[in-house]
């Protein structure tokens, strides 16, 4: 009976670590820049292949500036200038994102980076004291 219960309690210990290690996996991104943060603007747009690759291709395309930016913000630059430098290079972006969707798809974008802006708004508020 006792080697039952060793067995079982390393069947649960392999199974509780598969399960962890799934869960620290990272998610697939709807946006398919693997590799990359998925772009929240997206977030419930499900995209055909044709438009996942045009996506793709802009999201490359802008890819060495956005790094720029993110290194300089990382190497302790100005964080203020590097926000405002980010903003208007996903206003740059926006545009040619949104050509690639569909109307309906458009309506859900701009809801979408509305509450973005919201929520980066809120963030650049200083804490009421």
């Amino acid at each position: 009976m006792k080697a039952f219960r060793i067995a079982a309690l390393g069947l649960a210990l392999v199974a509780g670590t598969a399960v962890a290690a799934s869960a620290q996996a990272a998610p697939q991104q709807q946006g398919g820049n693997r590799g990359a943060r998925p772009n929240p603007q997206l977030k419930d747009i499900t995209l055909t292949a044709e438009q996942q690759a045009k996506l793709d291709e802009i999201n490359k395309k802008y890819a060495p500036e956005m790094t720029v930016i993110r290194e300089a913000m990382q190497g302790g630059g100005d964080r203020a200038e590097g926000m405002k430098k980010m903003n208007d290079l996903r206003a740059k972006i926006s545009p040619e994102i949104r050509a690639v969707l569909t109307a309906e798809q458009q309506a859900i974008y701009d809801k979408n980076t509305a509450e973005m802006k919201a929520r980066m708004d809120a963030m650049a508020k200083p804490p009421a004291q």
